[in-house]
């Protein structure tokens, strides 16, 4: 069964705020150059290897930066790639993500877990590419959607046929 998807409350839109926040601080101790300006991927990525190369262990730290670095990805994927935040609820838990092609698709992302497993692989410039294939595949996935409203037969819908 899918995740169940509810918007935000106003104290999660604060959190995300937060991390933002957080994320722009990020960017401007592990990357001055593009410090002071709005955050890019290419920013994010550089941020998060110099981080990645100084070998940060602790738990918190490595959650604070984390969290930043991913709502900010995901705060991009919601600005230019048509996602949006949502509260995702399945038998796991509940979590922070963003959507795209609700209720048809339902394109899930859960920003902070993404960056989390590149932690874990220490993959350090990731973000570009992660965002061009993710709006390339969302893009994809909406053009082979029949038209709003329009209906297909179950036999397109067992061939793939629009």
């Amino acid at each position: 069964m899918p995740p169940a998807c509810t918007e935000l409350s106003p104290a999660e839109h604060h959190w995300v705020a937060e991390q933002l926040q957080a994320a722009s601080a990020f960017v401007a101790v592990h990357s001055p150059p593009d410090s002071g300006s709005a955050i890019t991927l290419g920013a994010l990525d550089r941020a998060f290897s110099s981080w990645l190369g100084k070998g940060v262990s602790d738990p918190a730290q490595v959650n604070a930066a984390v969290n930043a670095v991913g709502i900010a990805f995901g705060s991009l994927l919601v600005r230019d790639a048509g996602f949006s935040w949502v509260i995702a609820t399945d038998g796991q838990g509940t979590d922070l993500a963003v959507r795209a092609l609700p209720d048809t698709a339902d394109v899930l992302l859960y920003p902070a877990n993404f960056v989390a497993k590149r932690w874990e692989r220490r993959e350090g410039t990731f973000m570009q590419a992660a965002f061009a294939e993710t709006a390339r595949q969302v893009r994809e996935i909406a053009a082979s959607m029949p038209p709003t409203g329009a209906k297909r037969s179950l036999w397109q819908r067992l061939k793939g046929g629009g």
